[in-house]
């Protein structure tokens, strides 16, 4: 990424970009951004961490791609029972989001939320470590699985509060938009690479007479690549470690905002929105599998067209949040949630499901670049952290209660092509009555963003 590591001028070579936020034009000029008593250290400092936060991200979708997505496979390759197998996507992860509770009171013990993140990142790491041991066994007991996913949920979840107070003082507001919707595209891409690159590592080592090594070498990758992205992270500088005034946001005042605070709207809207979808997603695979009776093949496709489409689209999206601001391109990912999964509803065509796929990763684009914009926007940055650390568990709870939803319904309608249309269209309704929560999310402009 040569134009990343060229410092402010190269980054800000366009002095009319521009960043709306909330609407209010922000200067761009290269010295706005490097203090005028030292620029060329500020510039290069500036440079360093835009590509070690680069970097960073990247390592981190090659673990996601690798390590996330195949600890469900080694759970069913390992012998655990179906319902077992399936639970391990989601009930290490409200476990994981009570552990990292303790974040807010961490850091303030740590006073640093880089220290935090490193650390954490370190720990996601070594969660893989036992994977790797139980593969080169050949075995693994069913309560190991859990814990070790569970720790690995926990400082992943851990790291995402603290990472984003951090980096609203890293990365300059003016540039912010167009940045990160450039790392997210590559994110997407390493993201899908990794996937496909495990999915072929585990295809090949299925053949093998202890297929479950294969599983080693797909953790080892995962390991190796979050360990780099630790040493990124260390590599950034911290210009405030506590932000000033920094508080813990108790659970009574932050359920309160809900109602009435810009950002409790906004995340009263964003759980709304994963518990509406996560009635269905969990359950396409076993749709395409054994409904439709797709080939794996057709399976991850559809998914990587999405993912794909979403990469596609975040330079669309970018100029859309930098011309007609974060909120416009909140109602467009809004807007085409609802009906995204309509066509699963009218056809089992292979190739009008990808054009479905195709619709479905440019909405998702949409919302997940302006939900992760608007944190900046509309959290406080001296109560990010606490108000994100509630989050995630809440975030946790909605996907966890929406999959029991949808398993439920599913279960009751006797788990027929029936039964799977009207689970989608239960969670299309979801999706519509989640736009009354939306018209409700407004910006906030009684603070300025991170410079």
């Amino acid at each position: 990424m040569p134009s990343l590591a060229s410092g402010c001028n190269a980054l800000l070579r366009n002095p009319s970009l521009q960043a709306r936020g909330s609407g209010a034009r922000v200067g761009t000029e290269p010295t706005a951004l490097c203090p005028s008593s030292a620029p060329p250290r500020r510039a290069a400092q500036l440079a360093g961490d835009l590509r070690a936060i680069w970097i960073d991200g990247l390592a981190w979708a090659v673990m996601v791609g690798m390590g996330e997505q195949s600890i469900p496979a080694f759970a069913v390759a390992a012998g655990l029972p179906g319902v077992w197998a399936g639970l391990v996507a989601t009930v290490p992860m409200v476990v994981g989001a009570t552990l990292q509770l303790v974040s807010p009171a961490a850091i303030a013990r740590l006073g640093s939320h880089k220290r935090w993140v490193v650390w954490n990142a370190a720990l996601q790491a070594a969660s893989f470590a036992p994977l790797i041991v139980a593969g080169l066994i050949g075995a693994v007991p069913g309560w190991l699985l859990y814990a070790v996913a569970s720790i690995y949920w926990g400082a992943a979840i851990a790291t995402n509060p603290a990472w984003s107070t951090w980096v609203g003082t890293l990365v300059p507001s003016a540039v912010r938009i167009r940045y990160f919707a450039r790392r997210t595209r590559w994110l997407y891409v390493f993201q899908i690479t990794a996937l496909v690159a495990a999915g072929w590592i585990l295809q090949v080592g299925a053949g093998w007479d202890a297929p479950l090594r294969a599983f080693s070498i797909v953790f080892l990758f995962a390991l190796a690549a979050r360990s780099l992205s630790s040493a990124c992270l260390a590599r950034q500088s911290e210009p405030e470690p506590m932000p000033k005034g920094l508080r813990n946001v108790p659970l009574r005042e932050l359920a309160a905002r809900l109602r009435h605070g810009t950002d409790g709207r906004l995340l009263g809207y964003m759980l709304s929105v994963q518990l509406a979808t996560n009635v269905a997603a969990p359950f396409y695979m076993p749709y395409m599998l054994r409904v439709l009776e797709f080939s794996y093949a057709q399976s991850m496709g559809l998914f990587a067209v999405a993912v794909l489409a979403k990469a596609a689209a975040l330079p669309l999206h970018a100029r859309i949040a930098e011309r007609r601001g974060i909120r416009a391109l909140l109602w467009i990912g809004g807007l085409g949630l609802a009906p995204s999964i309509g066509i699963w509803m009218l056809t089992d065509e292979f190739v009008l499901l990808l054009l479905a796929q195709l619709f479905s990763g440019f909405v998702w684009s949409a919302y997940e670049l302006s939900t992760f914009l608007m944190f900046f926007e509309a959290i406080r940055p001296e109560e990010r952290t606490s108000v994100l650390t509630k989050y995630h568990l809440a975030n946790a709870l909605a996907i966890t209660a929406g999959s029991l939803m949808g398993g439920a319904l599913l279960s009751w309608a006797g788990g027929t092509a029936e039964a799977f249309i009207l689970l989608f269209a239960f969670s299309t309704l979801l999706r519509l009555s989640t736009l009354a929560l939306l018209g409700r999310v407004t910006p906030r402009p009684s603070f300025a963003l991170p410079r």
